[in-house]
């Protein structure tokens, strides 16, 4: 089988850079049979500016079953617009028997059956957030919608809601949930205390400095999705803790800017606090909002943190949570979404607008190892659900779907 993947977030950092990267692993750990066509940009950085980089795609792209072509991102264009103009001529030049467009739009008239991937319904939702964005990616649906031969959305909650509020029938869409691709080579680094003893960033900390730490990962670089991910509360949470020596580490993809901040922090925090040293700290320095962090020390910060806190009040899928219960942390995160599908008991679930609440779910983790102990086996056995083995397998049957 020939799979085209449109995968233009594939060398960039946060949510929707694990899923190319996964998703691509996941074809190639199943799929030997499979024949790979890999359509990105040839820069990622013109077109996500704010985004960190991962190079985690470079050994992916080298298997011989993949043919991996990038283009330059042409002027004026959007990723809300049908992809005719940026496909056609990639496809032409090396058919395939199905394409899929791993971020919400399409192509209007797809040489081959076509599956588009929805990872919320966020812009559906709450158009307002999105501006102009919103009303372009509809429009663009409605233009593609004819071709689209199925609709792959990566949890049954993000499912129900697209179904509603686009609306799309049920029957034409899949449920397939992430995975991560990262290599076990790269997790074992990242447990590793000496493979990380200096700097995460150029000039910046050591896991060191920290000491005992919390760590909150809010991922998307967009307004819509920081405001989502509740850090506010949760640094209110952290606060109510009380727990001397313990810090509140926030791991943002975002460059660090008064509107980002002004977004993940209360006002006070804000105000009171002052960017050293390529961070942003608290007044006290008992909160940290780092820079941008490449794909290995942002796993090594994880890893060696005493509970993930994670707040959101909105997701599609929740990556943080499969990438806390692979590392063997404790987690903490908002009772919300698709959360409770993703996480099952395998971590603490809190209503997303409860401060008191947050903070006694990690007091206990905190204070309680044997009650910390027994989330974190939960979650180990948890992980086994996300694997690239079941992820490969259920695209595959998409695909072969597709050509029945």
């Amino acid at each position: 089988m020939r799979i085209a993947l449109f995968l233009p977030h594939l060398g960039v950092t946060g949510g929707l850079g694990v899923h190319c990267r996964g998703l691509l692993a996941a074809l190639l750990r199943v799929g030997p049979h499979l024949k790979l066509t890999v359509i990105a940009p040839a820069k990622p950085k013109d077109l996500f500016p704010l985004a960190g980089i991962d190079g985690g795609w470079k050994a992916l792209v080298a298997d011989p079953r993949v043919t991996y072509l990038t283009f330059d991102w042409p002027e004026g264009s959007s990723l809300a617009d049908p992809l005719d103009p940026i496909l056609e001529y990639p496809l032409a030049a090396h058919p395939s028997d199905v394409l899929l467009c791993s971020y919400y739009t399409g192509m209007e008239h797809p040489p081959c059956p076509q599956a588009v991937v929805f990872h919320d319904a966020g812009f559906l939702e709450f158009p307002h957030v999105f501006g102009a964005t919103a009303a372009r990616r509809r429009a663009t649906v409605e233009r593609c919608r004819s071709s689209i031969t199925r609709l792959i959305c990566v949890s049954a909650d993000g499912r129900d809601r697209v179904c509603r509020l686009l609306p799309f029938d049920p029957a034409m869409t899949t449920v397939v949930w992430h995975a991560l691709s990262d290599r076990e080579e790269l997790l074992a680094a990242a447990k590793n205390p000496t493979k990380f003893s200096g700097p995460l960033w150029p000039g910046g900390d050591t896991l060191d400095d920290w000491g005992r730490y919390v760590l909150s990962p809010v991922g998307a670089a967009t307004g819509f999705n920081r405001v989502r991910k509740n850090m506010p509360i949760g640094v209110a949470g952290f606060r109510k803790l009380g727990i001397p020596g313990v810090k509140l580490v926030i791991a943002s993809t975002g460059t660090i800017n008064d509107r980002i901040l002004a977004e993940l922090l209360p006002p006070d925090e804000f105000a009171e606090g002052s960017l050293r040293g390529g961070a942003f700290r608290s007044a006290d320095e008992s909160i940290i909002v780092l820079p941008n962090l490449d794909r290995e020390p942002f796993l090594a910060a994880m890893v060696h943190a005493e509970l993930i806190l994670y707040p959101t009040r909105y997701e599609g899928f929740g990556l943080p949570a499969i990438e806390a219960m692979t590392l063997g942390v404790p987690l903490v995160a908002g009772r919300s979404t698709s959360l409770p599908e993703v996480v099952g008991d395998a971590g603490l679930l809190v209503a997303p607008d409860d401060v008191a609440s947050f903070a006694q779910a990690m007091r206990q983790i905190l204070t309680e190892p044997i009650f910390a102990a027994v989330l974190v086996q939960k979650g180990k056995l948890r992980a086994r659900e996300f694997t690239l083995e079941r992820m490969g397998r259920e695209m595959v049957a998409v695909f072969e779907g597709m050509l029945a």
